[in-house]
């Protein structure tokens, strides 16, 4: 009976180029895979914060710094409000969420106006900005779930103690 094995394949969050598993570095970018254990979601918020994105990767590895329940109770419970963007440090995505979420507030409440006045727009409303606001959510939901979300982390390639951290162990 002959087995294939197949190799097991993982995906440079630099490049995007897929590696053997057990590689140490990415073959196109020269990334060197043990520095992602070392890396945090901390650094990469305030690099976000100073417009500094020279270094900032995303990655579907939850650093040790981003908590799987943490941020799976605040896409199901604040998601539509952006929560757990903000919470990663997608700032920009959270507050595309929170514009969106204070226009279905706002259409909510003005809901008997429109419908009174302008019957055509709740239509448009709805088709236009809830409907997929709402799947956008659902997606993120997803995403956590399975743990496809992808979080901001920095690398800072330059830091010359690296080589002593991985000597240590």
């Amino acid at each position: 009976m002959n087995i294939k094995r197949r190799a097991k394949f993982k995906t440079c969050p630099r490049c995007g180029m897929k590696t053997i598993e057990s590689a140490p570095t990415c073959e196109e970018c020269g990334l060197v895979f043990e520095r992602l254990n070392f890396a945090t979601n901390k650094d990469a918020k305030r690099k976000i914060k100073r417009g500094d994105r020279e270094y900032i990767l995303r990655t579907r590895k939850l650093p040790s710094d981003v908590k799987y329940w943490k941020l799976l109770l605040l896409v199901i419970f604040t998601g539509l409000m952006g929560g757990h963007n903000y919470y990663v440090g997608r700032y920009l995505r959270g507050a595309f969420f929170s514009i969106l979420f204070v226009i279905t507030i706002l259409c909510c409440v003005l809901n008997s106006w429109i419908m009174a006045y302008y019957p055509q727009w709740m239509e448009l409303i709805g088709a236009l900005v809830i409907g997929p606001f709402g799947l956008v959510w659902l997606y993120d939901v997803t995403l956590v779930i399975i743990k496809k979300f992808r979080v901001p982390i920095a690398i800072d390639l330059e830091k010359q103690d690296f080589d002593e951290v991985i000597k240590e162990k």
